[in-house]
C-alpha cells in the first residue's frame, strides 16, 4: 500500500509540475513523464503483468484511476498531446492484461 501512494504522490507532483513550476521544472517534469511511460511500455512489452502484479494493479486501481486521469490532463493541458496518447495507451493495455489474468489463490 505505501508503495502505490509514493507513486501517487510523485505522479500528482510531477503533473503539478508540468502545470504550475517554472519552464525548467516544467521540462524537468516533462522528461521525467517521457521515461516513465517508456519503462511502462517496457513492462507491457516484457510481459511484466502478471500474477500478483495483476492482483495489485486491481487491487489498487481507486487510487491509480484519479492520479493517471490527472496526469493526462496535465499532458494535455500543457501540449503534449503524443506523451498523452502514449501514456493513456500504455495505461490502457496494462488494465486490459490485469484484469484478463485469473485471480491469485493461496
Amino acid at each position: 500500500m505505501i508503495k502505490k501512494v509514493i507513486g501517487t504522490v510523485i505522479s500528482v507532483s510531477l503533473s503539478c509540475s508540468l502545470l504550475l513550476g517554472s519552464e525548467s521544472l516544467q521540462q524537468f517534469a516533462f522528461y521525467v513523464m517521457c521515461g516513465m511511460t517508456g519503462i511502462a511500455w517496457l513492462c507491457l512489452f516484457c510481459g511484466a503483468v502478471k500474477d500478483e502484479a495483476a492482483a495489485e494493479i486491481r487491487s489498487r486501481l481507486w487510487i491509480s484511476a484519479p492520479s493517471s486521469a490527472f496526469s493526462l490532463y496535465a499532458m494535455i493541458s500543457t501540449g503534449h498531446t503524443i506523451l498523452a496518447a502514449a501514456s493513456f495507451m500504455g495505461t490502457f493495455f496494462i488494465l486490459t492484461l490485469a484484469f484478463r489474468k485469473p485471480e491469485v489463490t493461496a
